[in-house]
């Protein structure tokens, strides 16, 4: 009987699926090693994506290695295992870093796993106190208990970053968090794909042409995350996590606040400012940003944003009914620059929130 001889195109072909996480990789790990070095305002960010992206293609180096036929490698296993264990700690650092949150040693608690087996696997490797077989399977166990902490907690942190933002600022600047949402989803999909990846082992795809389906969706979640990350940036003054002063306002206080609020907001017009924070407000009425912040928020339901953003539109409302402005677009270009909102697309979407119409529609059902 005779074999049939393997077809050299193919074989080029096979390679090139399997090694494309890593060229992905590779491509984003050199793209922010290069915004690090520009002048920028966010050297820890771009660093920590660096790194992650350097611990990726590493772990895809050796995905490509076992998969061209590359095994019984301990080196190779090494470096597997120790950025199989980093990727996702150090992805978490790099959501500490871009939402500003206080320094911890979160970060460095998740990377111990990857930092133990540095030291042991190489001393269990040669004194023989466990197979390779039995120190992948912690390896395994680990990862997926580093995945769900890392998704849970890089989703509370953006959503309580989000709430922060919304209580301190009114230019609805959390909606440039909006991405990260995306970057966990996709996060979360990487997550369960790679679990699902490590539950099996890699023997499952080894010799055969289904490796090409793990290896295209690996990629194109890959390339997402980087994308993502590449445009989400965050002004420098953005996050703040200053310690909050106790509220022991009683109801009568806080109603006779939200008046004072109210009055200032109207008579002063201090929602035409598009920088309006929360300490602005607080400054207005006498009294501190907790105090107004929990004011607000109790008595309408609102966060900070939200609330200023009612008067804004309450504002724009009154300005398109204005008969002066001859032409729509003259109308609305004036809305928008007296109401104090901070960009056009926030303009026309949050009017659209609040009053169901368009900024159009509604000047004219009031024509």
């Amino acid at each position: 009987m005779h074999r049939q001889p393997i077809n050299p195109q193919s074989v080029i072909i096979h390679s090139l699926f399997i090694s494309l996480p890593m060229m992905v990789c590779l491509f984003w790990g050199v793209y922010f090693l290069i915004r690090c070095f520009q002048r920028n305002d966010e050297p820890r960010v771009w660093t920590l994506l660096t790194l992650f992206y350097t611990a990726a293609t590493v772990l895809y180096l050796d995905h490509w290695l076992y998969f061209s036929g590359s095994r019984d490698n301990m080196l190779a296993a090494w470096t597997y295992i120790i950025a199989n264990l980093s990727v996702y700690p150090v992805y978490y650092a790099y959501l500490r870093a871009l939402t500003r949150a206080k320094r911890s040693y979160e970060t460095a608690v998740l990377l111990s796993p990857a930092a133990l087996a540095t030291v042991f696997y190489p001393i269990c490797h040669y004194a023989g106190w466990m197979s390779d077989d039995q120190f992948l399977l912690i390896t395994r166990g680990c990862f997926a208990v580093l995945v769900l902490w890392v998704w849970i907690r890089g989703y509370q942190l953006i959503r309580n970053t989000r709430q922060r933002m919304d209580a301190t600022y009114s230019d609805y600047r959390s909606q440039l968090l909006q991405p990260t949402h995306m970057l966990l989803v996709f996060i979360g999909i990487t997550a369960a794909f790679s679990s699902l990846l490590n539950v099996l082992g890699r023997d499952t795809f080894s010799g055969s042409e289904l490796v090409i389906i793990p290896a295209i969706v690996m990629s194109a979640l890959l390339y997402s995350l980087g994308y993502v990350a590449a445009h989400t940036t965050l002004p420098q003054e953005t996050v703040t996590q200053e310690e909050e002063e106790e509220d022991r306002a009683t109801t009568e206080e806080t109603d006779e606040l939200l008046h004072k609020i109210a009055t200032a907001l109207r008579e002063k017009q201090l929602y035409a400012d598009p920088k309006l924070t929360i300490q602005d407000l607080a400054s207005a009425v006498g009294s501190n940003r907790t105090y107004v912040s929990n004011c607000i928020n109790r008595r309408t339901g609102l966060s900070f944003s939200q609330y200023i953003a009612r008067y804004r539109v309450e504002n724009a409302q009154r300005v398109l009914c204005d008969p002066n402005y001859p032409t729509d677009h003259e109308a609305v270009a004036n809305a928008i620059a007296l109401s104090g909102f901070a960009s056009d697309q926030t303009f026309y979407r949050v009017f659209k929130e609040i009053t169901g119409q368009t900024p159009i529609q509604y000047r004219k059902s009031k024509g």
